[in-house]
């Protein structure tokens, strides 16, 4: 079984404007590359790791190992955008292309913030693979799905990549996650789009939102991956494989004491 693993990569010194940014610091830092490479060759053996930079004005000390390509200008946060797709969206679009023409058997998104934990942790997901795409389970954040580490059959990257394309709104407008769900749907070319869209209103968006949400699962064919935890939390750090992001300098020294 070959895989390769995508991811995207974004750094900067300047204050992030965001309404509000989650765990330490130090994980949106270019010191903390190291710590998710390492984690990386402890629990996987990826045929290729296959990193996409939004043109950040910081780069990170990479491995020669790595294959690091560069972007002309930062896509922004879905919250805030450069033109239709956030720099994340980007980075899983331009990895799981090069993924396409490679000699592989699946796409693994890592995203540059994530600790996996338990070595052949890919290998144990795609043992319970039942559908071409798994996703993390989602508890805490009201969305259909998690994207920071995810497992995308080879076979099926043109059909989810074409779906992803034929969205003709932005990141904003429909968020990556309802699009990741409603690109692996049997029903993609049916769908109204326009449904999925939000709001502009405050009062609408908390009215539609766990409505979209509920209905782009059902909707959505894929798998969950069958660890924790992503952004969701606690984490238990007893459990043979889990991963999880956002950390906290407290969750990332508990995770290197295991």
């Amino acid at each position: 079984m070959k895989y390769i693993v995508g991811s995207g990569w974004w750094c900067n010194e300047k204050e992030d404007y965001r309404e509000k940014c989650y765990g330490d610091n130090s994980i949106r830092g270019k010191e903390f590359h190291q710590k998710w490479y390492e984690s990386l060759l402890l629990n996987t053996s990826p045929a290729e790791i296959y990193i996409v930079d939004s043109d950040s004005p910081i780069k990170p000390n990479f491995d020669k190992r790595i294959k690091f390509v560069s972007l002309n200008e930062n896509g922004g946060h879905s919250t805030n955008l450069t033109g239709k797709y956030s720099g994340w969206m980007r980075s899983v679009i331009h990895s799981m292309s090069y993924a396409q023409c490679c000699d592989c058997d699946y796409y693994i998104y890592v995203e540059q913030d994530v600790l996996l934990k338990g070595k052949g942790i890919v290998e144990y997901c795609i043992s319970k693979m039942t559908k071409p795409f798994m996703f993390g389970l989602c508890h805490d954040h009201h969305n259909p799905l998690q994207q920071s580490f995810f497992i995308i059959k080879k076979d099926y990257i043109d059909i989810f990549l074409s779906r992803l394309y034929l969205i003709k709104y932005n990141d904003f407008d429909i968020s990556p996650e309802k699009k990741f769900a409603l690109a692996t749907s049997p029903f993609f070319h049916l769908i109204p789009q326009i449904l999925f869209v939000r709001p502009k209103s405050k009062l609408m968006l908390r009215l539609f939102w766990r409505i979209q949400n509920t209905l782009a699962k059902i909707l959505g064919s894929y798998d969950y991956l069958p660890i924790g935890y992503g952004r969701d939390r606690p984490i238990n750090l007893s459990d043979k494989y889990y991963y999880f992001q956002h950390g906290t300098m407290e969750e990332i020294n508990d995770y290197y004491i295991q």
